[in-house]
């Protein structure tokens, strides 16, 4: 299929507020997810210039190149010497992308995500906190246990702990229904810029085995994530325990 170069004035692009708390180049990412997952843009169109899309939203350039780092990252686009950027297929439905919060993961799948609040704690950082956490011994935390969904089927069963110092008051939020990266986003100012994550192959105990709806001893996927904040802090660290009869795990990695 050949490249189809988009003309600026067919975008629905809506412009950046200045006055939002929503950083701008997060403001320019969102927008531009949501014209390509609305099927205005298909796989393989071409982008407008970058200076074309600063006077659209508004922005400077340095805003531009960081939103569309973060769609080559979430695997949207793709840039290309000579060629420009570029749309990609969106990730197939029956992947788990993971780079992205679950919350996206669903939705771009189609299905919808909720979830059962199982437990929440607060403390302190100690000596036996996960190896990410570590250095932050004394740091104060904030831990969530949920079991997730994608529509009525229970899909993992996460432990996250936020370090709550950069976000007290998070025990005041709806998390069955609401996603955790959004309210740091919108209410925090804190934007996740870098999720790192390790995958290790496990057999379900008599709780995972109980909630996941599966067999003790049954295939799961453990996945361990750290997410950080663009100023390379860690801001969270979970623990999660995904069905693996279901649903196949793949990372994109764009250079």
């Amino acid at each position: 299929m050949s490249a189809r170069p988009v003309k600026p004035n067919s975008l629905p692009i809506t412009p950046v507020d200045s006055s939002s708390p929503v950083p701008l180049y997060h403001q320019v990412e969102v927008d531009l997810q949501t014209i390509i997952r609305s099927g205005v843009l298909a796989p393989n169109d071409v982008l407008p210039p970058e200076t074309d899309l600063c006077k659209l939203y508004g922005v400077g350039r340095q805003t531009v190149r960081m939103a569309l780092s973060r769609l080559v990252t979430h695997g949207m686009i793709a840039r290309q010497a000579g060629r420009g950027t570029f749309i990609l297929p969106l990730p197939d439905r029956a992947n788990f992308y993971l780079d992205r919060s679950f919350t996206r993961q669903m939705s771009e799948m189609g299905m919808a995500t909720r979830s059962d609040v199982l437990q929440t704690t607060s403390g302190v950082i100690g000596v036996n906190a996960p190896r990410a956490l570590r250095d932050r011994q004394g740091a104060p935390y904030f831990q969530l246990v949920r079991l997730r969904y994608g529509d009525d089927l229970p899909i993992g069963l996460h432990t996250t702990t936020i370090l709550a110092e950069r976000c007290p008051g998070l025990e005041r939020y709806d998390f069955a229904r609401e996603s955790l990266y959004d309210i740091l986003s919108r209410d925090y100012q804190l934007v996740i810029a870098e999720i790192a994550h390790t995958i290790t192959a496990v057999t379900a105990d008599n709780k995972q085995a109980d909630l996941l709806h599966v067999h003790i001893g049954d295939p799961l996927l453990q996945v361990n994530t750290t997410a950080y904040l663009d100023d390379q802090e860690v801001i969270e660290f979970t623990i999660a325990y995904y069905r693996a009869d279901k649903y196949e795990y793949s990372t994109t990695h764009v250079y």
